[in-house]
């Protein structure tokens, strides 16, 4: 009996394994979603990100495997070929998307640090698939992630570029009434001029500190802070820097 006849599978199986394995994701993602905002403690509110982050870093690369397996054993020698020459076609793409999961695994890096390689020194903006956006004095620069890990890096604490703040904000008597603070900030820093929205402002709540909400944002320009602080303290809340990076 043909070796291959034993494990052999059809479109009908390639597109129900694909649907089940997006089905999966999605809801892998509102559970996401949902844990984060129901998460009582703002510090299991950053070490859950963290972990989902990674989780959905394996199930991508795995399902890209199990789709991959299935649609060569549909056909094994006309779809190994045509794999195998989409593969070296797209191989400096593909090479760049597994180092860049590597990295986004190991969470080393992470949007909003500051770090330096190969001359340029600057603030992680976007982690995408096979590049990295990385904000420098000098403008945008999108970096390679098989270069990066080629070239080293190194990553930077203190405030020499900045443009990352970690906030502490509390608000005043005058804001009794308010029931969620850290969605009515969101709401008020859609509105605020200084914010760069190339990165969302990423609030939480702590139940450890009451009444208090951590933020931390990218601004446009780093002398923007102290008209940030100043339109913070007008929205009614007491500020204070608590980490610049």
């Amino acid at each position: 009996m043909d070796l291959w006849s034993l494990y052999s599978f059809s479109w009908g199986n390639f597109f129900l394994t694909a649907f089940w394995l997006l089905l999966l994701y999605f809801a892998l993602y509102v559970l996401e979603e949902v844990t984060q905002r129901r998460a009582a403690s703002g510090r299991f509110q950053i070490q859950f990100k963290r972990w989902s982050h990674q989780i959905f870093i394996v199930y991508e690369l795995l399902a890209m495997v199990i789709l991959a397996g299935i649609f060569v054993l549909i056909n094994p020698y006309l779809h190994g070929i045509i794999l195998l020459i989409l593969a070296i076609g797209s191989f400096p793409y593909l090479r760049s998307y597994i180092s860049g999961r590597w990295i986004q695994f190991d969470n080393t890096i992470v949007e909003g640090v500051e770090m330096k390689t190969a001359g340029l020194q600057g603030v992680v903006l976007k982690m995408d698939r096979t590049k990295m956006r990385l904000q420098t004095s000098e403008g945008l620069h999108h970096l390679n992630y098989y270069q990066l890990l080629n070239n080293g890096y190194t990553l930077v604490s203190g405030d020499e570029i900045g443009g990352y703040y970690h906030l502490e904000l509390s608000p005043q008597t005058t804001l009794e009434g308010i029931k969620n603070h850290r969605l009515h900030l969101l709401d008020l820093f859609v509105m605020a001029p200084y914010v760069d929205w190339h990165h969302k402002p990423e609030l939480f709540e702590d139940d450890d500190v009451p009444n208090t909400v951590d933020a931390r944002i990218l601004l446009r320009e780093e002398s923007h802070l102290h008209e940030l602080i100043a339109l913070i303290r007008e929205w009614g809340y007491q500020c204070k820097i608590r980490k610049t990076k």
